[in-house]
């Protein structure tokens, strides 16, 4: 090895090491235990999971219920990383790779955040046009009301109805022609309302206590929304 050799480093060594140093930096271990949706560089989500483990870029990816819809192999592949931080109460987008890991767990590493994009919603929305049913979840005894599902995600969903309801307003939305959810409700909780004409409403809601098993089912519906299965 000549005098200078150990002082020289590759551009791969160097963007490793930038990408260290500016993850340090963003003291990304705040995120640890953040459910992220991963998407690969076609925008397609193949895996929902836990990032756990932060330690400077690097992270491991523990995956729901459901695993990976994406087979296992040794290409390392850039993705994208969503997530909502309720300490920071924000949106929390990163980029990076992953790779397999033992246990089916998977490694991520080379993690820098995102400062913008397009969209800030801490998972990714499909446009729809089916219709749903719902019911306040602490009236259950109230006949259900009819709404449209204008788009739906891993972490919520948008409805439009006739029916007047106030934010914070709990409710059992049952989608009945996703397959993977019938006879599944869906508890979501109104987080805004905006007036369209003619006496109708279109209310953005979270989804809240979700149990793995719906998680589960969620996970599977969604999937086939982003690879248009239902048209």
């Amino acid at each position: 090895m000549g005098l200078f050799d150990k002082f020289w480093k590759s551009p791969k060594e160097k963007r490793a090491e930038e990408a260290h140093k500016r993850a340090m930096r963003e003291d990304l271990d705040v995120y640890s235990g953040m459910r992220v949706e991963v998407t690969s560089g076609d925008g397609r989500v193949f895996l929902v999971a836990k990032l756990l483990e932060l330690r400077g870029d690097r992270a491991q990816l523990e995956p729901g219920a459901d695993g990976s819809l994406m087979a296992r192999s040794d290409e390392p592949l850039n993705v994208t990383l969503r997530g909502y931080s309720s300490k920071e109460n924000r949106t929390v987008i990163m980029k990076g790779m992953i790779r397999p890991g033992p246990n089916k767990m998977w490694q991520a590493e080379h993690l820098t955040l995102v400062d913008h994009m397009d969209e800030h919603r801490a998972n990714i929305r499909v446009n729809t046009n089916m219709e749903g049913d719902f019911t306040l979840a602490d009236r259950p005894s109230v006949p259900a009301e009819h709404c449209q599902i204008k788009n739906m995600g891993m972490g919520g969903v948008c409805i439009g109805t006739q029916a007047r309801r106030d934010v914070g307003d709990s409710l059992l939305l049952q989608i009945d022609q996703l397959l993977e959810l019938r006879d599944v409700p869906l508890h979501c909780q109104v987080l805004r309302i905006d007036d369209r004409k003619g006496g109708y409403f279109e209310y953005g809601c979270r989804f809240v206590d979700l149990d793995e098993e719906t998680e589960r089912r969620l996970f599977r519906a969604m999937y086939a929304l982003y690879h248009g299965l239902y048209g």
